[in-house]
């Protein structure tokens, strides 16, 4: 007989929408951060009655690799690159705590300065 923690009952199968909204927690955590979106198309998505994050990219390869490209505004006078470290960290963290799945990429993409 095998342990339990082999015991096959299945398959998980975890949407891109959710680890995009995994990440978003994990992010909107982070102070001094704010997720940069696209109003005119979320709201499009919206009426048709869709949940588009359009500030998350999920992207999953051919070999089932996972990577993930967020857009962000920061904080005027926060160091960058210290910044973009924690947002990758916790997104890391986030999913791979909630998903179990183990990214490959967390690419961060900074769009602008948030002032005030």
């Amino acid at each position: 007989m095998r342990p339990e923690s082999e015991i096959d009952l299945g398959v998980i199968q975890v949407h891109k929408r959710v680890i995009a909204d995994i990440c978003t927690a994990a992010i909107l955590e982070i102070d001094g951060v704010v997720m940069c979106r696209q109003a005119f198309l979320e709201d499009i998505y919206g009426l048709c009655g869709k949940h588009k994050n359009s500030a998350v990219d999920v992207r999953v390869d051919v070999t089932g690799h996972v990577s993930v490209v967020v857009r962000v505004l920061v904080r005027y006078g926060l160091n960058l690159a210290d910044v973009s470290r924690r947002i990758q960290d916790a997104v890391m963290t986030a999913v791979e705590k909630m998903a179990d799945i183990n990214l490959r990429d967390v690419d961060v993409n900074i769009q602008g300065i948030e002032r005030g």
